[in-house]
């Protein structure tokens, strides 16, 4: 339309309406504003439907759907003392490691997905402690020697919800189970074949001075680590403590010479994070 049949229109509206062109344009504003109100209005409407039928169709749950964040722990076993011994009279070698003071610590991370009632959850940990050996021969005696032990491990846990518990100060509190598959490496314990390996096989005159020990103990360990995998089974709370997503979990790891000489192992985790 020509500008100047836009002007004649306004002023033959001003005419017969007796109203000034800011009374018309707060007029036209006012219009315009009631139409876009009534449109959000109307697209509320429309997101309350949209909301009320996803919760009919899908499940429900107190919890989030996604989440992930950190854990730490303690597993509930440890080294025992053993006593190795090669050879006989002079050429006796003897490699004693004592009895762990402390259970191993561990920590790591976690992520889950919730799969209509149940979770999926993978996570990652590694586990350190400490104990001590000494190394015995015809002419000397090397120790008692601090040496660590390490694990790494993996885990894949489908868990459900079993039933929801009323705990005071705690929101949304729930009891789980749940079952799944993992794979673990470790550390190999202090032995006379690691002696050899790092001073020579002539142990009956042992001169460290100038060895690169740090280097030859880091190659032993990657060409000696114990390598296991399972299953494992686990029960535990999950609770929220003010917006942190919280889970307390005690497992049971099927897998064998984790810990030397062992068919398996248990670890308490308590993991704290985020979701959604």
């Amino acid at each position: 339309m020509p500008i100047h049949a836009i002007i004649d229109a306004v002023q033959f509206i001003q005419g017969i309406s007796g109203l000034s062109m800011s009374d018309l344009f707060t007029a036209y504003t006012y219009r315009k504003l009631s139409k876009i109100i009534l449109q959000i209005k109307k697209g509320n409407k429309m997101k309350k439907f949209l909301v009320v039928l996803t919760l009919a169709i899908f499940p429900t749950s107190a919890f989030a759907i996604i989440g992930f964040g950190i854990q730490v722990g303690q597993d509930m076993a440890k080294l025992d003392a053993l006593s190795h011994t090669e050879g006989e009279g002079l050429t006796a070698l003897t490699v004693n490691s004592f009895e762990m003071e402390a259970s191993p610590v561990n920590f790591g991370a976690y992520a889950f997905v919730d799969l209509f009632g149940f979770a999926l959850e993978a996570e990652g940990d590694i586990a350190v402690g400490e104990y001590q050996f000494e190394f015995e021969n015809a002419l000397s005696t090397l120790g008692p020697v601090d040496f660590g032990w390490a694990r790494a491990s993996y885990a894949v846990t489908m868990k459900k919800n079993i039933m929801d518990l009323s705990i005071p100060f705690l929101a949304k509190t729930a009891l789980n189970a749940g079952a799944g598959f993992g794979g673990h490496v470790s550390t190999p314990r202090a032995s006379v074949d690691m002696v050899k390996e790092l001073l020579g096989d002539d142990l009956t005159n042992v001169d460290a001075v100038g060895e690169d020990l740090e280097g030859k103990l880091l190659d032993y360990f990657d060409e000696n680590a114990i390598e296991a995998s399972g299953l494992h089974v686990q029960a535990g709370l999950r609770f929220k403590v003010l917006v942190l997503d919280t889970h307390l979990n005690l497992r049971y790891n099927i897998a064998e010479n984790v810990y030397d000489g062992s068919a398996g192992f248990a670890q308490v985790m308590f993991k704290m994070g985020f979701a959604f």
